[in-house]
């Protein structure tokens, strides 16, 4: 049966804006996931502030040449608090030269409110992305506070093989929230970007860009069984500089012809039993390079007393009586064949010393016999209040100090008799014959006999006046501490002298005496 004429251009007419669309999706995307959670307030070291810094670079930032791509923004954190759906697209997918002008608007608008929901909006960004390839660049300042965890969400991509590469750019985050956004990068095999400054967050953006535009090499290499092995390899070509690359990442490396030398790279810094061969990087995509190589030695270690196991602690490998390499206590790392000494102290009562050595195929654990030492908490606390002394406790033994005991975290120690002793100039006092028991957690609350002072101030007709700090010292006047008046202080027995701050007026110096048990007011009047 044939068509008439009109139903075919028709059709036609319908289905090519279909195609057109088809055609646009296609473009890879260039995404940024802006934070704008209230953290951005914060200042950098300089001063400035983190949200118009961001703002500015990344205004900078999309100036730059995107051809052939479609630019996209998200912002989350900018409209609510405390809701961790906050996360909206303030710019779909579209032509760099059309969306550019509503990009920078959008950008400069937003105004950090509340949290930081990086998994949600990175599972937003994926519906957003449809069919296309391309790039997320999460600019954040700090961690996930919405109970997900964006590492887990990159792993279920990389099994799934979503073909979006995630770049993560740290802006004035501590350590904390380095490791954290760290992992969503190393997850992602893309390298992480920390920025502390403007100057750092453009160079951080200016690297995405060029490692988004570059072909991408991933390297996997073998054991003889067929599991993976981290691995490293390093590219060389005539005239060109050495290129690094790493198993589970994109690696950006120009198209051309290598010489590859690579295998796993042990502690000692070196590559165990490296091959070598020719690769060609293709021009325009990715690009695998699959290799068989072997698995070194490994060592990992475990910190034993009696029959139970022990937190650990660093632990560093010595040869020929240098120190070689050191890992965590809770690493199993690859090392060169040999043999060795590995030094640890978890504590002051155990500095341990392991050796052994390694052949091709070795994988040991190394055990640390410990002396058996209890970990103690120490509070200071005053006679009839309960406040406690914010000082780290002493242990002495036959009049040697044994111990330093801190006053939040504790220390590990020896059982045994000690006198308890609380170094503080000014109220210092020792409890004798405390008896520490072998049980491996105890507690210690010792009861300083104290009176109780308040300082007021006076003006000169004896009105109270505004509170302000203080100095008291001891009768001699050493050993002063800075108090603020109006509140109740501890003093273990003992005279004192009290002097009011000298750029809040003239006062005479006040002598007074405190006992146990005692609570009193001591004036300081203006002259």
């Amino acid at each position: 049966m044939k068509l008439p004429i009109f139903k075919i251009l028709t059709a036609i007419s319908l289905i090519f804006p279909l195609l057109l669309q088809a055609q646009e999706a296609s473009k890879p995307g260039v995404y940024i996931i802006f934070d704008g959670s209230g953290s951005m307030w914060g200042r950098l070291a300089d001063n400035s502030m983190k949200i118009q810094t961001a703002k500015d670079a990344l205004g900078d930032f999309i100036e730059g040449d995107f051809s052939g791509k479609e630019l996209a923004l998200r912002a989350y954190g900018h409209r609510r608090e405390k809701d961790c759906s906050d996360s909206e697209l303030l710019v779909p997918f579209g032509d760099p030269e059309k969306v550019i002008e509503v990009f920078k608007e959008k950008v400069q608008g937003i105004q950090p409110k509340g949290r930081t929901p990086i998994t949600f909006s990175f599972r937003e960004a994926l519906k957003d992305f449809g069919d296309r390839k391309g790039d997320i660049i999460l600019i954040s300042d700090g961690i996930e506070t919405c109970d997900e965890d964006p590492c887990e969400l990159m792993k279920e991509w990389k099994a799934k093989n979503v073909n979006i590469r995630v770049h993560v750019v740290g802006f004035g985050v501590e350590e904390k929230a380095k490791l954290a956004l760290q992992c969503i990068a190393n997850e992602a095999g893309t390298e992480y970007h920390d920025a502390k400054s403007a100057s750092e967050l453009s160079e951080g953006l200016q690297d995405i860009r060029t490692e988004s535009g570059s072909d991408g090499v991933y390297l996997i290499g073998l054991d003889a069984k067929g599991n993976e092995l981290q691995t490293t390899g390093f590219l060389s070509a005539k005239g060109r500089e050495t290129i690094e690359i790493k198993s589970h990442f994109r690696n950006a490396v120009p198209a051309g012809t290598y010489t590859l030398k690579a295998g796993v790279m042990t502690k000692n810094g070196n590559l165990y039993k490296p091959i070598e061969q020719t690769v060609s990087i293709p021009q325009g995509r990715d690009h695998t390079i699959n290799i068989k190589i072997e698995e070194p030695p490994s060592v990992k270690a475990k910190y034993m007393d009696g029959k139970e196991e022990e937190r650990g602690a660093m632990i560093y490998a010595w040869q020929n009586g240098k120190e070689i390499f050191s890992f965590r206590w809770l690493d199993e790392v690859y090392v060169d064949e040999g043999s060795y000494e590995f030094h640890t102290q978890p504590n002051p009562e155990n500095k341990l010393t392991v050796k052994e050595s390694f052949r091709a195929g070795d994988h040991k654990e190394i055990i640390f016999q410990m002396v058996h030492t209890v970990q103690i908490y120490v509070k200071f606390l005053a006679s009839g209040s309960g406040i406690q002394f914010r000082k780290n406790a002493e242990l002495y033994q036959n009049g040697e100090k044994k111990y330093a005991v801190h006053v939040s975290n504790g220390a590990s120690v020896l059982p045994g008799v000690y006198d308890f002793h609380l170094p503080d100039n000014l109220t210092p006092y020792t409890e004798k014959n405390v008896t520490i028991t072998s049980e491996p957690k105890q507690e210690f609350n010792i009861t300083v006999p104290c009176g109780h002072v308040t300082v007021i101030y006076q003006t000169a007709d004896g009105s109270k006046d505004k509170d302000d700090r203080c100095w008291i010292a001891d009768a001699n006047g050493k050993n002063s501490s800075y108090r603020n008046s109006g509140e109740k202080y501890p003093l273990t027995p003992g005279k004192y002298q009290l002097t009011g701050w000298k750029h809040k007026g003239n006062y005479e110096p006040v002598y007074f005496e405190v006992k146990a048990g005692e609570e009193k007011v001591v004036y300081l009047r203006r002259k």
